[in-house]
């Protein structure tokens, strides 16, 4: 990445805290059990004072498609202001600096980290950038920070999407076979309403095979495997998933 001033093109200044969202509604258990259990974990994994990190952003976004509340809205306006229609997440990083629990009140903030130059990918031609979700409790105490690292390409200047893989670091995913239920299921319980994770046109018309599953389904698919393996006691504090291979329904059955 290019450490560079983002001043121009209506972007914020690199570091600079943006989309101030105040603590909302208190944290319950059954919208985590529900991601949870959409996205392939095992309920008695989760305790209430020490919830899955991937479940923290939950509370960032809105429980239903609202054409008013865009989720990680700086990762938009970046989109938008470089000038490309399509964007993929390459890399997804949470460290934990506190895990929530049920009853905590959840604010945020987002941060422009860095934005790359212009070069081929598999995808195509295109940019990197990388935002910061800043989570915090109703005191203002830091929760947990994740940091998206994306690409914006434009679809036909290089190889199929579909083979494209990502270029950052941390356990890889890949779920081949999965179907389009279970993906549109996982992104409805992670509040994402992205239209690639739900309608087949768009995802086509990103250049994708089918829908694709969203990058908290990926994360949490991480988290688990790490939870199966640290068990009994163990926990995970800091969580980096290099997305590799996009993962697209390959069939629309159950």
């Amino acid at each position: 990445m290019v450490d560079r001033p983002a001043g121009r093109r209506g972007l914020p200044a690199l570091g600079m805290p943006v989309h101030r969202v105040a603590p909302g509604a208190p944290v319950t258990l059954d919208p985590v059990v529900r991601f949870w259990t959409a996205t392939g974990g095992d309920v008695g994994m989760i305790r209430v004072d020490r919830l899955p990190i991937t479940s923290t952003s939950l509370w960032t976004r809105p429980v239903r498609p609202d054409p008013d509340h865009v989720p990680l809205q700086l990762h938009f306006d970046v989109k938008e202001a470089l000038g490309f229609e399509h964007a993929v997440i390459a890399t997804h990083r949470t460290v934990l600096h506190r895990p929530s629990r049920v009853g905590d009140r959840v604010g945020h903030h987002q941060v422009l980290r860095a934005i790359g130059p212009e070069r081929m990918t598999a995808l195509g031609r295109g940019r990197s950038w990388e935002v910061d979700l800043v989570l915090t409790d109703a005191t203002g105490d830091l929760l947990q920070v994740e940091t998206f690292s994306a690409f914006g390409y434009r679809p036909g200047t290089g190889s199929r999407a579909s083979r494209a893989r990502g270029a950052g670091q941390g356990r890889q995913v890949d779920s081949p076979g999965v179907s389009g239920h279970r993906i549109r299921a996982a992104a409805a319980a992670s509040r994402v309403w992205a239209p690639v994770h739900h309608d087949v046109v768009a995802a086509r018309r990103a250049g994708f095979d089918g829908v694709i599953a969203c990058t908290q389904h990926l994360a949490a698919i991480a988290e688990q495997t790490r939870l199966r393996e640290a068990r009994p006691h163990g926990s995970v504090r800091v969580l980096e998933v290099r997305m590799g291979r996009p993962v697209v329904a390959r069939r629309e059955g159950s």
